[in-house]
């Protein structure tokens, strides 16, 4: 009986120690916010200049914050931030994010922000609107190299 009591004992303890074990997702699964959402733009007094050296000016600016969430716990990088509703696109490119926030990397249900400037309304466009919604696409790699992209508006006023 007593031998019969420690095997019984030993056998619960050596069940109960193993921790469960929580499977790694397929893919990450990411989602895109941008704040403050509206905004309100300012006037760019002087007019603010494209810093690709075109030459081109600009009548308004809005500065906010676009945060990037990954939710099925699968780690990957941003390779690009793209305001699709200009022409050329604006594109923050890895090593811009990367500059910006410290790095381009979201870890598997962790947070990236990463700070946005955008000037827009050219001043030699007598009919550019101060209230528009900017389109903005992220464009992710997950650590199993699965691409994915996911994408949020901001409205300024």
């Amino acid at each position: 009986m007593r031998v019969t009591s420690l095997v019984l004992l030993l056998f619960s303890v050596a069940c109960s120690s193993s921790a469960p074990t929580t499977p790694t997702p397929n893919q990450a699964s990411i989602t895109a916010a941008i704040s403050p959402n509206p905004i309100t733009a300012t006037v760019c007094s002087p007019s603010c200049a494209a810093i690709d050296g075109s030459g081109r000016l600009f009548q308004w600016r809005v500065q906010g914050n676009v945060t990037i969430q990954e939710t099925a716990g699968l780690g990957g990088n941003i390779n690009s931030i793209t305001v699709a509703n200009f022409s050329p696109p604006i594109v923050y490119t890895s090593d811009v994010i990367a500059q910006r926030s410290g790095t381009n990397r979201v870890s598997g249900k962790g947070t990236l922000i990463v700070p946005v400037t955008v000037i827009y309304g050219l001043v030699d466009n007598p009919v550019a609107n101060r209230a528009i919604v900017m389109s903005f696409v992220v464009s992710f790699t997950d650590e199993k190299g699965n691409q994915e992209s996911t994408s949020t508006q901001w409205t300024t006023n």
